[in-house]
């Protein structure tokens, strides 16, 4: 596939999700709402003389909607968590096809070790805090033994 094509569905996979929560976040907000104006209802019906079951069932079935829609604005912050998680995994994982890709496909033959040397102490090196990158000695060895691994030495 190719770069054009995987950022089109890269775009098109968080155009999704965003509409996907922006449907969670206004069905919290209009939950919260509902149960804004029945605990209001429900309020001024006990306020103004109906103490009877009604006027409390009324009252209870605002504050129950309102944990309701409470419970779906938790929902949506997880939500929102995740799908930042996911994206930035994602873009991650196409930042390494392009790295890769480049140094295969575009380099010339003599300067592509060096440079997948690189991208190799680069990819090894990301997850981890924040401290000084591989050294190029590491990362040679690195190569050094995939590069057998591949011809069957090791």
């Amino acid at each position: 596939m190719d770069q054009k094509a995987q950022e089109e569905r890269l775009d098109s996979y968080y155009s999704l999700n965003r509409l996907h929560l922006q449907f969670s976040f206004w069905t919290s907000l209009a939950a919260l709402i509902v149960g804004l104006v029945i605990l209001v209802i429900g309020i001024c019906l006990l306020f103004n003389g109906f103490n009877g079951i009604s006027g409390q069932l009324v009252t209870i079935g605002g504050v129950l909607t309102q944990f309701i829609g409470a419970g779906f604005f938790y929902l949506y912050s997880k939500n929102l968590k995740q799908l930042n998680i996911f994206y930035d995994k994602l873009i991650r994982h196409q930042d390494t096809t392009y790295a890769m890709g480049l140094a295969v496909h575009q380099l010339p033959e003599d300067r592509r070790p060096d440079v997948l040397e690189t991208v190799i102490s680069m990819l090894l090196t990301r997850n981890e805090p924040k401290s000084e990158p591989m050294s190029p000695e590491l990362a040679k060895i690195y190569a050094d033994a995939m590069q057998a691994r591949r011809e069957g030495k090791v």
